[in-house]
């Protein structure tokens, strides 16, 4: 009996579960939802909305959903919609919620502002209903807007300004310059009245040619396409231009062509600068003038040493065969031996050591030249590189051979002026980056006393004036034997690594 009594309540607090779950929490769940949305001004999902409207002061301007969360204008014309912009609107006005119900049945809409209302917005939804917001005047507290919904006849209030829903054209029109993505630009064309400058990208490599023929800093590069790739127009200027030559754009100040691996052409032309405001532009073969900003002017008539790879020289640890460090005290010449052993061929004859040659060898990876100077080395005098100081030269197992000149150090000591084997480019790198390159004989030579492996050494003699000590490993431990037996533990170890 106890066990049916049991079952009963089981069953009881099961049934009480399963009403919870299945209809008291939905209805509760389903009243809060009705709540909330009638306390919206427009209970409306911003993916149900097809179609809007704007009627307001200026042109009316509409919009019409293309996909889901892509827009498109078609009034006053025809163009690509700002979508994020188009969706944070509708989802402004889908989570406005009215503070109260001021006149249910109002006779006169005009002391609301609402009898002929400087702004309507209509909407065209999935369902195929529709509906239109009436904005009105601002309350006079302020901080509040009277609203209204013209198919019903009350008149609310919002926390809202009308400021908040009055656009323009711009607001949701597409503002995107290029539409590209930065990853897939393998060719970089400017051309311009003074100069012309070209990067191609061969793998991962990019290479510049213009005014230097050199390789380019990725990521200087990818910095340089993702500025084009962010920048917006910042005003329509004029859609169907009757000639270019007011506008400078015919031809162009400037010319940017980029190609993508996929063979997409995007080019953009820009032309005279409207004051401060910016530079009249054209975008790819459309017939309207924008305007962009002039930061993007200013990074399109970079330079082409802004672009240089700042790398020192980019290497193979193993594909290294010699070393050779000039300065004016002494000639440092290093080869590869077997095994990845290194030896000093000059000005003594003896072996390097690893540690310290792989050392040097990081600091040259890791080194960076601070500063491009001049692209061409037509005044070498001027920076001490006529008769360089110093010079750092690496022989690689295909035969090419790679120096560092080393010329003046600059006004303010911290940096030396320097240029490489097959370039005319003059730059600086730091002082610190060249003391590290450039090490001693007595850094980079073998300093050890002895050679051996230290698992093989089973017996160590160290003989005094008076004394004779002898150490002997037996299996791991060593111990001393003379002049005394003792367990010596770790002795023996130390005497090997010393």
């Amino acid at each position: 009996m106890k066990f049916q009594g049991t079952a009963m309540m089981a069953a009881v607090f099961l049934s009480l579960g399963l009403y919870y779950f299945f209809v008291d929490l939905p209805a509760g769940q389903k009243e809060e939802a009705e709540k909330e949305r009638s306390e919206k001004i427009l209970p409306l999902e911003v993916e149900q909305v097809l179609e809007f409207s704007l009627t307001g002061t200026g042109d009316p301007i509409a919009l019409k959903r293309k996909a889901p969360h892509s827009w498109k204008l078609i009034r006053p014309l025809s163009a690509s919609g700002d979508s994020a912009e188009v969706e944070t609107f509708l989802s402004e006005i889908e989570n406005l919620k009215k503070t109260r119900v001021v006149e249910e049945n109002p006779n006169d809409l005009s002391i609301y502002g609402l009898g002929a209302p400087l702004l309507k917005i209509h909407f065209k939804f999935e369902n195929k209903k529709e509906e239109t917001l009436l904005f009105g005047d601002e309350s006079p507290m302020g901080g509040n807007l009277y609203i209204k919904r013209e198919s019903h006849p009350a008149v609310m209030m919002a926390p809202a300004s009308r400021s908040q829903f009055e656009k323009s054209v711009y607001n949701f029109r597409d503002k995107t310059l290029l539409n590209f993505s930065t990853g897939t630009i393998k060719h970089i064309q400017i051309i311009s009245e003074k100069k012309n400058l070209e990067l191609k990208k061969k793998g991962e490599v990019w290479e510049i040619s213009g005014d230097v023929d050199a390789q380019g800093d990725k990521d200087a590069i990818m910095n340089f396409l993702q500025s084009i790739q962010f920048s917006r127009v910042r005003e329509f200027v004029d859609e169907n231009p009757d000639s270019l030559e007011p506008y400078g754009l015919n031809p162009p100040a400037l010319k940017l062509i980029l190609e993508s691996e996929q063979g997409e052409i995007h080019t953009l032309y820009l032309g005279n600068p409207k004051g401060e405001k910016g530079y009249f532009g054209k975008i790819n073969d459309s017939k309207n003038i924008v305007l962009v900003d002039p930061k993007l002017f200013d990074a399109l008539s970079q330079k082409a040493v802004e672009f240089l790879d700042k790398t020192l020289l980019a290497f193979e640890e193993k594909e290294i065969l010699e070393l050779s460090l000039r300065s004016k005290n002494e000639t440092l010449r290093m080869v590869r031996g077997e095994s990845n052993h290194w030896d000093i061929l000059s000005p003594v004859k003896t072996t390097a050591d690893l540690s310290t040659i792989n050392s040097l060898l990081f600091d040259l990876k890791e080194a960076r030249i601070a500063e491009f100077i001049k692209i061409s080395l037509d005044i070498p005098k001027t920076f001490g590189l006529d008769a360089p100081r110093k010079s750092f030269s690496l022989k690689m197992k295909d035969g090419k051979t790679w120096t560092l000149q080393l010329g003046n150090e600059t006004s303010d000591g911290q940096q030396v002026f320097a240029s490489r084997s097959g370039e005319s480019t003059v730059f600086s790198i730091s002082k610190e980056a060249v003391n590290k390159l450039f090490r001693s004989l007595h850094d980079l030579r073998n300093k050890k006393l002895l050679e051996f492996k230290n698992d093989e050494v089973n017996k160590i003699l160290i003989k005094t004036s008076d004394k004779l000590f002898e150490l002997r490993k037996k299996e791991s431990e060593w111990h001393l034997e003379k002049p005394e037996q003792i367990k010596t533990g770790h002795i023996g170890r130390d005497l090997i690594w010393t």
